[in-house]
C-alpha cells in the first residue's frame, strides 16, 4: 500500500539554533525557487541563531545573502564534469571540518554528489531538497538523481513529488519530509502594491487601464505549454462580454530558446493576434506583475512537481487556471467560490479545453472573479508562506542534529 504522505507540521516552538552551523549548496545565485528558498533559509537560521553557510559559484544574490549576514563560499558546484565535482568533494569537506558544520544540505543533483562524498568523509550529516521532477527513466538518470535520496532526509515540495520520491527510489516514507515551497504574501498583497507601479506596467506592456489582462509567468520553453495556450487563446476575445478587451502577457525568458519565441511568434501571425498578445520578457518586479493582472495561467505540458507561480498569483489575490496534474492539484482549490475555490484545473496539452476554460474565467462574474481571488489568498496565506517553509526546514534541521547543546547538558 502506498505510504500517505502529508504536509509536515509546524513546529510548536521557535528553532532554536544558536551553536549550530548549517551549510546549503546551490549551483548558482541567480533567478529560480532553488536559490530564492537558499536566500529565505539562510535569513531563518541567522535569525534563529545559527550561522548561515552557501557554497555556490555565484551569481546576484551573492549581495543579499551577505547583507544578510551568511557567509558565502565560492566554489565551482555548478560544473558536472566529473573531475571538479570530485575535487569538489574535498573542498567541502574542508569546509565542513574547517566551520565545524552540523548539516549540509544539497539543493541540486551535480553539487549533491560532492556533498554527499564529503559528508560521508568527515561523518557528518547531509540532506537533500528535491527541487526538480522525479524521472522514471532511463536508468542512468535515475540513479544519478538517487543522490539527492541518500541523506539522512530529503525534502520534498509536494505530495505528489514525495510519493514519486518513494515509488522511484524506493525511499522509506520516514524519511520523506513534505514541506512546501511558500512566497512572501506580505509583499505579493494587493494593498502593498502602490497604483504608480501598476499603472507603469501596465503602460511598460502597451495594455489599457480597462483591458483584462491574462499574465502567464513562466520561462519561454515548450514545457511550459505557450505554444498550446495560443490555440487556446484563438477567438477568446470574441466570446468575452461586449466592450471587455481581453490581452494575454507573457512574462519569462527565453534563455536562448529563441526558435521557440519565434514559433510562438508565427502562431500569433497566425491567429492575427498581435494586438492581443504582448511578450514582456524576464519580469523583475513579479509584485508589480501580478498587481497589474486579472489572472494568471499555468499551462504546463509536463508535470509540475510544485509550481511556485500559481502560489504567488493567488497571495496576489488572482483567480488562476492551471494543468490537471502534479502539484498543482494540491495548491489549487476547485469547485464553488463558495466553498473555497481559488481556481480552474484543465486537461494539459488540450488546446479545446483550455479555450473554453478561458472563456469561462472572462465571462465569470466580476465579483464571482473577486471572490476566486480572495480564496487563493486566504489559501496561500494558511498554507504556503515563506514563514511557514522556514520554520519546517529549520525544524528537519533540529531532529537531524539532536537536542541543543545546552538542553542536552541539563
Amino acid at each position: 500500500m502506498a505510504a500517505d504522505f502529508t504536509t509536515m507540521a509546524l513546529p510548536q516552538q521557535p528553532i532554536d539554533l544558536t551553536g549550530r552551523t548549517i551549510l546549503q549548496v546551490v549551483p548558482e545565485l541567480d533567478i529560480g525557487g532553488a536559490e530564492a528558498t537558499t536566500v529565505e533559509v539562510s535569513e531563518a537560521i541567522i535569525a534563529a541563531g545559527g550561522t548561515a553557510l552557501v557554497a555556490s559559484q555565484g551569481g546576484r544574490l551573492v549581495d543579499q545573502l551577505t547583507a544578510l549576514g551568511a557567509r558565502i563560499l565560492i566554489l565551482p558546484v555548478a560544473s558536472k564534469n566529473p573531475v571538479i565535482m570530485w575535487r569538489n568533494r574535498s573542498h567541502l569537506a574542508k569546509i565542513i571540518t574547517d566551520y565545524q558544520v552540523d548539516i549540509i544540505h544539497a539543493r541540486s543533483r551535480a553539487p549533491a554528489w560532492s556533498s554527499y562524498f564529503a559528508a560521508r568523509r568527515t561523518d557528518s550529516i547531509y540532506m537533500s531538497t528535491y527541487h526538480g521532477t522525479v524521472h522514471r527513466a532511463p536508468a542512468s538518470k535515475v540513479f544519478y538523481n538517487s543522490v539527492l535520496t541518500r541523506g539522512a532526509a530529503v525534502i520534498a515540495n509536494s505530495s505528489y513529488t514525495a510519493s514519486l520520491i518513494a515509488e522511484v527510489h524506493g525511499v522509506a516514507a520516514e524519511k520523506i519530509k513534505v514541506i512546501p515551497r511558500g512566497c512572501d504574501v506580505d509583499h505579493l498583497a494587493r494593498n502593498n502594491i502602490d497604483m504608480a507601479r501598476v499603472v507603469a506596467k501596465r503602460t511598460q506592456w502597451g495594455v489599457g487601464a480597462d483591458d483584462f489582462v491574462v499574465l502567464c509567468p513562466a520561462r519561454l520553453t515548450e514545457t511550459k505549454g505557450q505554444d498550446v495556450l495560443l490555440h487556446a487563446f484563438a477567438g477568446v476575445a470574441a466570446k468575452a462580454p461586449e466592450g471587455m478587451a481581453v490581452k494575454l502577457v507573457f512574462v519569462g525568458s527565453t534563455q536562448g530558446r529563441e526558435a521557440y519565441l519565434a514559433g510562438l511568434k508565427d502562431l500569433v501571425s497566425h491567429y492575427d493576434l498581435h494586438d492581443q498578445v504582448v511578450f514582456a520578457g524576464l519580469e523583475h518586479d513579479m509584485a508589480a506583475a501580478y498587481a497589474a493582472s486579472d489572472a494568471v495561467v499555468a499551462p504546463s505540458t509536463r508535470t509540475e512537481p510544485f509550481g511556485r507561480g500559481v502560489i504567488e498569483a493567488q497571495a496576489a489575490t488572482l483567480p488562476v487556471i492551471a494543468s490537471d496534474a502534479g502539484g498543482f492539484r494540491e495548491t489549487i482549490t476547485t469547485g464553488s467560490p463558495t466553498e473555497g475555490a481559488s481556481g480552474w484545473l484543465v486537461a494539459p496539452g488540450d488546446a479545446a479545453a483550455w479555450h473554453q476554460a478561458l472563456v469561462t474565467l472572462v465571462n465569470t462574474n466580476a465579483s464571482v472573479r473577486q471572490k476566486i481571488g480572495e480564496n487563493g489568498r486566504t489559501n496561500a496565506c494558511t498554507h504556503y508562506t515563506q514563514q511557514a517553509l522556514c520554520a519546517r526546514t529549520l525544524s528537519v534541521y533540529q531532529q537531524l542534529i539532536g537536542p541543543h547543546p545546552a538542553a542536552a547538558s541539563q
